[in-house]
Formats: structure tokens, sequence, C-alpha cells
């Protein structure tokens, strides 16, 4: 088992809250001393600058940038359309282009499967009235037995099982 002081972060935050809280004691103590040997104006200009000096020391010296929810989502239907178009066009390129390819929409996928962002292409299946989906044409086939998804035009995106983006589908209906 490792100490949390094994993490030399950890020490140099403790070292430093150490150092401000003297610092801070000693500025107290003379400023409130009955000797005026020192200006109060240039004690506080050596606080603050010591204050700042050692903040600068502590703080982390990379940038967490965080992913918006909305950013995922755009992503996630980029995946898809790349998806789509490598589909198409999968017979006319060399066998590992295809691979690399593939290899790089899987890792996307499993990139926005991480925080749990799903994509629903409902191409094929069968159309309930239950799903949640926006119908942008229907056309008429008199040889379909049941209303079908003829095409999506763009998926549905789930984050954590919820509907964040509706598909949009062209129906195909006898």
């Amino acid at each position: 088992m490792t100490s949390l002081f094994s993490n030399p972060i950890i020490i140099i935050a403790v070292l430093a809250t150490s150092f401000l809280l003297i610092i801070a004691f000693l500025y107290l103590v003379l400023r409130n001393s009955s000797r005026q040997s020192i200006a109060p104006d240039k004690l506080d200009e050596l606080y603050t600058k010591l204050s700042q000096e050692i903040k600068f020391a502590v703080a982390p010296k990379s940038l967490q940038l965080s992913v918006s929810a909305n950013e995922l989502v755009e992503l996630a239907v980029d995946i898809w359309r790349m998806e789509q178009r490598l589909s198409k066009i999968s017979d006319s390129l060399p066998e590992n282009h295809k691979k690399g390819l593939e290899n790089s929409i899987h890792k996307l996928k499993k990139y926005i499967s991480n925080y749990d962002v799903e994509i629903v292409d409902y191409t094929n299946q069968k159309f309930n009235d239950g799903l949640n989906l926006d119908v942008l044409s229907v056309e008429k086939d008199p040889a379909v037995a049941s209303p079908t998804v003829k095409e999506t035009v763009e998926p549905t995106i789930l984050v954590k099982g919820q509907v964040v983006k509706k598909a949009k589908i062209i129906l195909l209906s006898n």
C-alpha cells in the first residue's frame, strides 16, 4: 500500500501550503508589531508576490479540457456518415486502405461508447409508430407487406440510453 505522501505533487502542494501559512503568519506578526521598520505597503506587496509565485508553482501544468455532450453527439453522427460513405466505396479501395479506415472508425466508435453514446441506424428495419423517428418522406411500394425504413438519412443518437437526437428516415410503405 502506498502512502499519500509518496506522490511528488502532493508533497509539493503540502510544502507550498505550509510555506504560504508561514509567510501569512510572519506577515501578520510584522504588520502588527510596534516596529515600523518595514512599511505596511511593502509587506502587502511582498505577500502578494509570494502568494502568486506559490500558486503558480503548485498549479497543474496541463490544461484539462472537458468534452461537451453536443460535441460527442455531432461526432457520433459524423462517425456514422463516414461508415456509410466507406461502405459505398469499399469495393474500389485497396484492401489495406479499407482495413485502415475500418479500424479508425472502430476506434472512434469505441471512444464515444466510453461516454455511453450509441448510434442507431434503422435502415431495412420494420417501422413501428412507437419509434422516436422523424419521417422525411414516404415512398409507396405495393410489394411491401408492412412499413419498412428504406433509408436512414441521419441516425438516432442515444446517451446513457436516452434519445438525444432523433433519426431522420425515408419510409417505404404500401
